[in-house]
């Protein structure tokens, strides 16, 4: 008999006193030779007197559940699910979802029934609806993403009038709770074979109607160093990342924000004009850096003319020219394709998307894992754009393993402690993102472990390194100087930041400190 000895003690129990069947996923997962954790069960009796009985032998049940009242008992981390039915599975089994879902064992003889040919279907690797498909569907629409799941986690086929239904309510998904929808999709996106999942669900049309901004990247043509379109991109990078919902969730996000930034390299000539805090040159809108000191300079930009909002230019290089030219506007000949800033666009979508959903939920750490993921997203570029001499073959120790240091701590160091783990997970993305599809060779990748080791060695530097320091000597300098309070953090902070670069500097050194503090009273006090 399969299931814990407290979930066979309660069933055997059970069963002395009326029909109770274990059904659903114990049955399906033990003819697959599959072991399954938590059992659920069908009795013929009602449901207060499953409860009362329980009571009795001194338990304690729980209900739960609306539509369909479930008695749960819980023992540690043992679960088991009873529901009460009429008696006859003939009846009970077109309520349930898929064929291999409605498959039934007698607790006392141990006999299988299979009113739906559920086992057939099982061998023959097929997902069927029980009964009428677009009935399974209308009762509960979330049954189109459990569609998705067991598909591809039990490698079936899904039957042609299943998948035409499904197609169909898509739309419902709508009426499903935000909650149930998240924990849904949170088992989709760490399956092993999440690739083809997200091919079901785009082939569903699920993207199209709850995640647009991820539907658009279909087609989105790259630039010359990928051999795929963004969303394949995007779907090799999802691939690429461990099973971890929040790195899968990132590389799911990361590049949102392709289709808003999508340029052609361009030149664009003329003045500098200021107009309600916004920048623009002749009929363009800009956005960069710094723009401030270019008002009313006649200037050639070096820039990317936006795709999908041609009106805007995105600057890339900006230099004074002495006249205004003839041609205020020209393409660069067989000019790059950019997609500049394009990570803060995807981390901005992506602030925009959680709300349509309960991330929280299913992310470590609750709402702090939302925010893990956003830094991921708008940072996955951060260690290709600060390694990008590397990652082209040069080499130089001694700057790598500062670079190495400093990307460590800017990424790991939470203003508290240092989180290895958060670094590691960036590297698991930007890892992920380099596989996703782009051109390279095998010396390529291996500069890429080469950074990624030399980082990992640095935070397990800065981690050695701040359990060691002693912050005596330091007290009683910022004492001396009169920083209390906030200001004694910040410059502590600033200390704190300068040791880590440097593995010869000690905190006893009274000339370091006091090169650190002349340079801490010289930052303006909104800066500090």
């Amino acid at each position: 008999m399969h299931g814990t000895s407290f979930q066979q003690e309660i069933l055997e129990r059970l069963s002395r006193l009326s029909s109770i069947y274990k059904v659903g996923g114990t049955v399906r997962d033990a003819q697959l030779g599959v072991p399954s954790k938590d059992v659920d069960a069908v009795m013929a009796l009602n449901h207060e007197d499953i409860c009362e009985i329980l009571i009795q032998w001194g338990y304690t049940p729980h209900t739960l559940g609306s539509k369909f009242r479930t008695v749960s008992l819980f023992q540690g981390t043992d679960r088991l699910d009873i529901v009460s039915f009429s008696g006859e599975l003939a009846s009970d089994a077109l309520r349930r979802d898929f064929t291999i879902n409605a498959l039934y064992q007698d607790v006392q003889t141990g006999v299988i029934k299979d009113p739906l040919n559920g086992l057939r279907d099982l061998r023959e690797r097929r997902l069927r609806a029980c009964g009428i498909a677009s009935d399974r569907f209308q009762e509960d629409p979330l049954r189109v993403l459990r569609l998705v799941r067991f598909a591809v986690h039990y490698e079936l086929d899904i039957e042609k009038e299943t998948w035409q239904a499904a197609v169909d309510y898509v739309p419902q998904l709508a009426r499903v709770s935000l909650e149930r929808v998240t924990v849904e999709l949170g088992k989709i996106l760490i399956l092993e074979e999440v690739d083809h999942a997200l091919e079901l669900l785009d082939r569903l049309g699920y993207f199209q109607f709850y995640i647009p901004e991820l539907a658009r990247l279909k087609g989105l043509a790259q630039n010359r160093y990928h051999t795929k379109d963004a969303w394949e991109h995007t779907r090799h990078v999802v691939m690429n990342t461990p099973p971890q919902i929040m790195l899968r969730l990132a590389a799911l996000f990361h590049d949102l924000g392709k289709w808003e930034t999508a340029s052609r390299e361009c030149y664009a000539r003329g003045t500098v004009r200021q107009e309600n805090n916004s920048y623009y040159l002749n009929e363009f809108k800009l956005t960069g850096r710094n723009m401030e000191p270019w008002i009313n300079k006649t200037v050639e930009i070096h820039g990317g003319r936006l795709d999908n909002h041609p009106d805007i230019v995105m600057v890339k290089h900006i230099k004074v020219i002495m006249a205004i030219p003839k041609k205020l506007f020209e393409w660069v000949p067989e000019g790059k394709r950019h997609f500049l800033q394009h990570e803060k666009e995807s981390a901005r979508l992506t602030k925009e998307i959680f709300p349509r959903f309960r991330w929280n939920m299913v992310l470590p750490g609750g709402s702090s894992g939302e925010r893990d993921v956003d830094y991921l997203v708008g940072h996955h570029m951060l260690g290709t754009l600060t390694f990008m001499n590397e990652l082209r073959g040069e080499f130089d120790q001694r700057k790598v393993s500062q670079k190495s240091r400093r990307f460590a701590w800017e990424v790991g160091w939470n203003g508290q402690t240092f989180d290895s783990k958060r670094v590691e997970n960036l590297l698991g993305l930007w890892q992920a993102d380099f596989l996703g599809g782009k051109q390279m060779s095998d010396d390529d990748f291996k500069r890429l472990k080469w950074i990624q080791n030399e980082i990992r060695d640095a935070c397990l530097y800065i981690t050695l390194r701040e359990k060691t320091l002693d912050w005596g000597f330091f007290a009683r300098f910022a004492r001396e100087k009169g920083l209390e309070r906030e200001k004694f953090g910040r410059f502590k902070e600033m200390v704190r930041k300068t040791l880590m670069m440097d593995p010869k500097l000690t905190l006893n050194n009274r000339d370091l400190l006091e090169r650190e503090y002349r340079s801490f009273v010289q930052i303006p006090p909104q800066e500090r």
